[in-house]
């Protein structure tokens, strides 16, 4: 055999060690520890949708995780059920032997109304109140998922009006809406011939990563996966991460005269929010069935956060014969001198006690405007 002959195989043989040594390696870490998880976590790419851009899954089992966070709550888990539509099941109701009246209502909005469980989301508390106070019996349809805002509720609700049939629709909003349906989901709309947004197509970069984790996870080989989630972390996280501005700038933002700095960004979300408006009022009795809710963050209630999201929903809700509510003052007086007690630590949800507070003010100003006058 030739020298050049040899020396390929003397290389190769040591490659194959090498990568013998590395995939050992990496299984020994993870019997052991993990200090570097490989381990599958059921990546899957059942979110994607080229209609509402990420949907729920039909099953999905969450934890909370870290005592830093949820203190004694640490380790409650609870389950997530959607059907086809995404509206998270089993469905909400409250009644009492002496309604006075009966409602259907279609929550929608981001995290905020998706919940926890189903005893602890804000469409069962409000159905309970309703009951408890005003002798309204409700079924509350719960179509609320994390990071959806307005761009994605125009598809989703020409999607779900014509099933759920509703009585009223209330939409939950806040300061991340802003950011999401300018920075996010604008470019990704779908228009129709009448320039109507039918879709909201899923993120191209998002889906790779899906893909990626998928293929990572479904290897037999741990090098394999090791390279693949690497390239996902220190690649394409990173370019997400660039491309997007902190989520909360608008709100943060003390300049003065903010509807002239962000006239472009604001045109864009009057924009969904009037259309979501008219794609809701088609199938309701008037457009004061719909109600927009807002719900501060603790730092709405502890520092300098303009009012720029909240006062631009109002304005456009009204100009369209929609109703608006801010629980801001509401919770404000609710959470006394220490609003951070309401939000867990470290994560800009509300606690349990906060959400039922929340909850409460929005099924008393709801139950205001299902009262005849």
């Amino acid at each position: 055999m030739s020298k050049p002959g040899r020396m390929a195989i003397e290389w190769s043989a040591a490659l194959l060690l090498c990568l013998a040594a590395a995939e050992g390696t990496l299984r020994l870490q993870q019997s052991l520890g993990p200090l570097y998880d490989l381990s599958p976590k059921g990546e899957t790419l059942d979110w994607y949708s080229d209609v509402v851009n990420h949907k729920p899954v039909p099953h999905q089992v969450q934890r909370f995780e870290g005592a830093a966070i949820y203190g004694n709550r640490a380790g409650f888990s609870y389950t997530l059920e959607y059907d086809e539509y995404g509206i998270r099941q089993p469905v909400s109701s409250a009644s009492r032997p002496d309604c006075r009246t009966k409602a259907s209502i279609l929550f929608m909005g981001d995290s905020f109304m998706q919940g926890y469980d189903v005893a602890h989301s804000v469409p069962q508390r409000v159905s309970e109140v309703l009951a408890e106070k005003g002798g309204i019996c409700s079924t509350a349809y719960n179509a609320g998922f994390t990071s959806y805002s307005p761009a994605i509720l125009v598809p989703l609700a020409r999607r779900v009006m014509p099933v759920v049939k509703p009585d009223y629709v209330v939409i939950d909003i806040d300061e991340t809406d802003l950011t999401d349906d300018v920075y996010r989901y604008e470019p990704l709309i779908v228009r129709n011939a009448a320039g109507e947004n039918v879709a909201v197509r899923a993120s191209p970069i998002n889906a790779d990563i899906s893909r990626r984790l998928a293929r990572a996870e479904a290897s037999p080989f741990y090098l394999q996966r090791l390279i693949e989630k690497l390239y996902v972390r220190q690649v394409l996280m990173p370019r997400i991460a660039a491309s997007r501005p902190d989520i909360f700038r608008f709100a943060r933002d003390t300049d003065g005269d903010l509807e002239t700095k962000y006239r472009a960004e604001l045109t864009i979300f009057r924009r969904n929010i009037a259309e979501l408006i008219g794609v809701l009022a088609k199938g309701l009795p008037s457009a004061s069935r719909i109600v927009f809710v807002h719900h501060p963050h603790l730092e709405q209630l502890t520092s300098a956060w303009n009012n720029l999201l909240a006062s631009t929903v109002e304005k456009v809700a009204l100009e369209n014969g929609a109703l608006f509510f801010d629980a801001t003052p509401v919770l404000r007086e609710k959470f006394g001198g220490r609003p951070e007690a309401f939000y867990w630590k470290g994560d800009m949800h509300f606690t349990f006690e906060g959400l039922d507070l929340y909850a409460e003010s929005v099924a008393d100003f709801l139950g205001g405007a299902m009262t005849p006058r």
